[in-house]
């Protein structure tokens, strides 16, 4: 079973009706404590309190803040990704983000929030060698996006960029080495963007089934950029191009 940890990712679980069970530190005592458990029974949501020991152990390292929910099974991830890209317009020029092995929780988190910040349509994650979207970090590190936005966990992650393109997506990965700079690009129609992580970038495979690969110029010294900076830039670039 799913957790989210930390009053504000809570809150946003018990407002989308997510919550199945809320578990709160003994002898905690806030007033916005108070007002999860006000919520929760309202609408009839278990409320247990267990020993801050038990919720260090849920939150897998989360800030909790001496609350956490159990979410319903089911409810972080979406499975049946071919009925949502059936159901889709291409017309409506959708962005989709797809990320590439990310490992780090606080990063595929972060990266989610800006997703949906940005008005993404649906975030795209491989199955293995990621992060777990079900994970009480990343729920933390996505502040409520996670109740937002659909989230996909995909097998293979080539063969799902296919399919997009067969929809008629434009798939533009985001690369060092790339000739082309992301604001050279016109994000014209519907999108999907793809980053790797910041140790491998996007794997081979996944390049070659890319149609585009783009660079951020930067004019420092640095190699790279933190992948949650450098998808809130090339995100926010395609909502710079289509508001002007």
């Amino acid at each position: 079973m799913s957790v989210v940890a930390g009053i504000h990712a809570v809150r946003h679980a018990l407002d989308s009706g997510r919550v199945e069970e809320l578990l709160v530190e003994k002898g905690k005592r806030h007033p916005r404590i108070n007002e999860l458990i006000h919520l929760a029974r309202r609408e009839h949501i278990r409320v247990a309190f267990r020993p801050r020991e038990g919720l260090d152990a849920l939150a897998e390292g989360a800030r909790h803040q001496g609350v956490v929910a159990r979410l319903r099974d089911h409810d972080r991830v979406n499975t049946d990704f071919s009925s949502w890209l059936d159901g889709l317009d291409p017309a409506m020029q959708p962005v989709v983000l797809v990320l590439d092995q990310i490992t780090d929780p606080h990063n595929l988190g972060a990266c989610i929030r800006t997703a949906e910040a940005s008005g993404c349509n649906a975030v795209i994650v491989p199955r293995h060698h990621s992060a777990h979207v079900s994970s009480p970090v990343v729920a933390k590190s996505a502040c409520g996006a996670l109740a937002r936005i659909p989230v996909f966990e995909i097998g293979n992650l080539a063969r799902c960029l296919q399919a997009l393109k067969e929809k008629g997506f434009w798939v533009i990965a985001l690369c060092g080495e790339a000739e082309s700079s992301l604001y050279q690009v016109s994000f014209g129609g519907a999108v999907a963007l793809v980053a790797g992580s910041e140790g491998k970038g996007v794997r081979r495979l996944v390049r070659e089934t890319s149609d585009q690969m783009v660079r951020i110029p930067m004019p420092g010294s640095v190699e790279s950029l933190n992948v949650s900076v450098a998808v809130g830039v090339a995100l926010f670039e395609i909502v710079r191009q289509r508001s002007s």
